[in-house]
């Protein structure tokens, strides 16, 4: 039984009904003529995910949505034909619209559209992750010329499994759109028509609902059903570019089916004029795609979608050449590495490469290949972290090594193009000991952001610390503190290590972060031991000074030359007391300095020298001219 049924104490158990056999068909009635009230919900959930109370996690979301009417249906695609199953029962906080097992989730919404009695209607499936605020932007899209609208939806690996629909082959199956690319290209994109929707996670019009067709394979029943949903009613199918909508698992290959392959036959005369739009806004196309010879079968597979550069004329005119740079960093995908900060380091360099006309998407952890889309790489830039990466093959290839270089040995830099280090000690000791030259390149700040000029954060301490405990008692924090020296903590860790009242939080937003610096007197800082050594000088460092703070830090090569004075190495608790208590000049003075810092070490300049090297490379690719062997 799969309800929750209760019953008084002394009363006599009802009788388990008898098992019913696996619901087959489209049932043949449509959705309400009268809509009554403004949001209805149907949930569809494949038996496993029912019977674990997935669907539970989205009823809570459809009623924080605004819903009047939430409803579920249950199928099974992977069902033999003599399956049986007991009747599906409702509870107080669910509502069933079928008592039966549906072979075919275009069955089980068949089954559901009569019972939705909403203006607009949604259709949510428990293998798609979608909160309550993505889902009330959603419903709220449909409307006017709107008669379906589907999210980009996104795998574990923040690699796109759709953005909707496309027809890149007249009468064969659907693709899906941008399946296999970064996350960044389904947001750049934007809002855009779809030929059709293809995952089954959609808000529409109720009275324009069309029948499902009856199959196995999914995909083609959503893409099918949404396509006759807004040509019905001469509207469009849109898809929206939520940042984060999820499979919670993930859908198997494509099963194709006779009903499938027959439904197909109307998009024979029909023109996909959506997708080169939305691929346009890449400067992405179509290309190389096989048309169907007249009156042959429909052949039952999946084309990929293969996309060839157009170039950008005002970008050709202005640097000679448009590339697109894949930036690929150590965090992991979604929230788990939304405070990792390669993360913020890799934003701002991709947007001071777009300064140079670039196109730039940033890869994470588990999309670092992405066999679908990563020929279209030009470039391919490693931030070399915590991940030994592979190449791109044809792409260029360029790893800059901005911390843990212990974990960077001579075998992986040989295999780059261009090899960078932001610790000069480090990589003059590469270079002198092998026949690999590093060049030496130092991280950066964005001086947009942190300048000494702006607001400052109200609740911000004269003396501040911000960063994780990594598992210990970190030197500099437990000298200040030794010190006596007024010291406020923020980072993920700490609590129950340091004394009352020192830990301010676990967590500061990078947006807030400048403000926080900018109010600081001074800002402290530390090390990884093989990073002090090889002069690896750290983030912190170079934002907290463009900020105009003074930052005390554990001894690196090269910091005093780099910073002026306005970041200083301490080695004990006495030296780091006099150099919290020295004056450090007037407030003009270290705005002035905090000014230079910004400019001299910011990530247009970094960006400029990665992109003139890029294009001597190329240059010389081009010329038929053999590299050099020292990359």
């Amino acid at each position: 039984m799969w309800g929750r049924r209760r019953r008084a104490a002394g009363t006599i158990p009802t009788p388990p009904p008898a098992r019913l056999p696996i619901a087959t068909g489209i049932d043949p009635s449509g959705p309400p003529d009268s809509p009554t009230q403004r949001l209805s919900v149907l949930i569809t959930a494949p038996v496993a995910d029912y019977l674990a109370h997935r669907h539970e996690v989205l009823l809570e979301r459809a009623w924080s949505a605004g819903a009047d009417v939430v409803l579920v249906v249950v199928y099974d695609i992977h069902a033999a034909p003599s399956s049986t199953y007991d009747t599906v029962d409702g509870s107080d906080s669910v509502r069933v619209a079928s008592a039966r097992v549906w072979a075919t989730w275009g069955g089980a919404l068949a089954a559901g559209l009569p019972k939705l009695t909403g203006r607009i209607s949604a259709v949510l499936d428990t293998m798609i992750d979608i909160e309550a605020r993505a889902l009330r932007e959603l419903v709220a899209s449909v409307g006017d010329d709107v008669a379906v609208a589907q999210p980009r939806v996104l795998g574990s690996d923040d690699v796109v499994r759709s953005a909707g629909a496309a027809l890149p082959i007249p009468g064969a199956p659907t693709a899906s759109l941008l399946r296999g690319h970064p996350r960044d290209d389904g947001l750049r994109v934007g809002l855009h028509e779809a030929f059709a929707a293809d995952e089954p996670c959609l808000a529409f019009l109720t009275q324009s609902a069309a029948r499902p067709i009856d199959t196995v394979d999914t995909r083609s029943a959503v893409a099918r059903w949404s396509y006759d949903s807004a040509r019905a009613v001469g509207k469009r199918v849109v898809v929206l570019p939520f940042d984060r909508v999820y499979r919670a698992n993930e859908l198997r290959e494509r099963r194709y089916d006779q009903r499938a392959a027959a439904s197909l036959g109307v998009w024979r005369s029909a023109p996909d004029v959506a997708t080169g739009a939305a691929l346009g806004r890449l400067g992405l196309e179509v290309a190389d795609v096989r048309a169907e010879p007249a009156g042959q079968p429909v052949a039952l597979r999946e084309p990929v979608l293969r996309a060839g550069w157009r170039p950008d004329i005002a970008a050709i005119r202005e640097r000679k050449q448009r590339l697109r740079w894949s930036v690929k960093i150590a965090a992991h995908p979604g929230p788990r590495g939304d405070d990792w900060g390669d993360l913020f380091f890799a934003r701002d360099l991709a947007d001071a490469l777009r300064s140079f006309g670039q196109d730039v998407i940033i890869d994470h952890r588990e999309s670092h290949q992405r066999p679908l889309s990563e020929h279209l790489d030009d470039v391919s830039l490693v931030l070399r972290g915590l991940d030994d990466t592979p190449l791109v093959y044809g792409a260029i290839n360029i790893i800059w090594v901005i911390s843990h270089p212990g974990l960077v040995d001579d075998a992986e830099l040989a295999r780059f193009d261009l090899r960078y280090a932001a610790g000069p000690a480090w990589a003059a000791g590469v270079s002198a000991r092998t026949a690999l030259h590093v060049e030496p390149l130092l991280q950066a700040t964005n001086p947009d952001r942190f300048t000494p000029d702006g607001p400052r954060d109200p609740s911000a301490a004269e003396i501040v610390f911000v960063g994780k405990t990594r598992g210990v008692m970190r030197p500099i924090v437990s000298d200040a503190i030794a010190a006596g020296l007024p010291v406020t903590v923020w980072g993920a860790g700490w609590r129950g290590m340091l004394p009352t009242g020192v830990v301010a939080g676990e967590f500061v937003d990078n947006d807030r972060l400048p403000d926080l610096y900018r109010a600081a007197r001074i800002v402290l800082n530390d090390h990884w031991p093989d990073m002090a050594a090889g002069g690896f000088i750290s983030n912190r460092i170079f934002d907290a000074t463009a900020a105009g703070a003074i930052v005390l830090t554990d001894p690196v090569a090269g910091l005093t030359e780099v910073f002026r004075g306005a970041a200083l190495a301490v080695r004990d608790v006495d030296e780091l007391r006099r150099a919290a208590l020295a004056d450090r000049g007037s407030a003009a003075e270290r705005r002035e300095r905090a000014l230079a810092i910004g400019q001299e070490h910011s990530f247009v300049r970094r960006a400029r020298v990665l992109l003139d090297d890029v294009l001597a490379v190329r240059a010389m690719r081009r010329a038929g001219s053999p590299q050099r062997d020292d990359g």
